[in-house]
């Protein structure tokens, strides 16, 4: 007979489990957003990897986007994340449209689910 201890433990408390924050939850599955300032991609073009809580340079310019790998994003009108929330999921590209378009300001991978 095995002695095995049939104590529960909090998640949090098991050795090497912790919480993601959002950039760490886009490395872990591999997503990259690719943003440009003109439609179909024929603007400047830059691969996003983490959070960008103002897009400086890009701010009200991206036009397009595509989503690789296995995590959505999250697009903001407003920086620091706020404002009207756009989500991109994963596998899409395309142009943005209606209020979306050049209106852009923050991005974050969105949190698995």
């Amino acid at each position: 007979m095995s002695n095995i201890n049939n104590q529960s433990q909090d998640l949090y408390s098991v050795e090497l489990v912790q919480d993601l924050d959002y950039e760490a939850a886009a490395t872990v599955t591999g997503g990259t957003l690719y943003i440009s300032t003109g439609p179909s991609g024929s603007g400047s073009e830059t691969a996003v990897g983490k959070a960008y809580p103002d897009l400086g340079g890009y701010d009200n310019k991206v036009s397009w986007y595509k989503v690789t790998g296995n995590t959505g994003w999250n697009a903001y009108t407003g920086t620091d994340y706020t404002g009207q929330k756009y989500y991109l999921a994963p596998g899409t590209q395309g142009n943005l449209g209606g209020d979306a378009n050049n209106n852009i300001e923050s991005l974050q991978p969105a949190l698995p689910a």
